[in-house]
């Protein structure tokens, strides 16, 4: 008998719909997740699922090396990882931008535009997808 593990779902209609199963898999949790919407009267109201996205739920931030290898940042034009608001391209696709922010005297980046605690931007290759902004951000060091 496998042990059941708790994983963070999110259910895409029109809106988003976040919260918690206990499942035994990914398969099983994105399985469980749209079974439980479909039950529910949100389903009756009309709504359709267009996506379930499962994932186990990171407790803490991820390091610098695995945001480099997984996202791929770019170099700005002053060849620094920084980039300023007015140094992102017009219209760069919001899902490569992650702002760098600072908390209790570290720095972080996070997926998207943030306002609070920012200091500039990181351009990246790879997009971010909404499992990553559900989770901790990654340790700029």
């Amino acid at each position: 008998m496998s042990k059941l593990k708790t994983y963070a779902v999110i259910v895409k209609t029109r809106d988003e719909w976040a919260g918690t199963v206990e499942a035994t898999s990914l398969r099983e949790a994105k399985q469980q997740a749209e079974q439980e919407f479909n039950d529910g009267n949100l389903a009756q109201c009309g709504e359709e699922v267009a996506e379930v996205i499962a994932f186990k739920q990171r407790k803490r931030a991820g390091s610098w090396r695995t945001f480099e290898r997984r996202f791929g940042p770019i170099d700005s034009p002053d060849e620094t990882v920084w980039w300023r608001r007015e140094q992102l391209p017009k219209d760069v696709d919001h899902r490569l931008v992650w702002t760098i922010t600072e908390s209790d005297g570290r720095l972080y980046v996070n997926p998207g535009y943030r306002f609070v605690n920012r200091l500039e931007y990181v351009l990246c290759e790879r997009p971010w997808s909404d499992e990553d902004r559900s989770q901790p951000g990654y340790r700029y060091d």
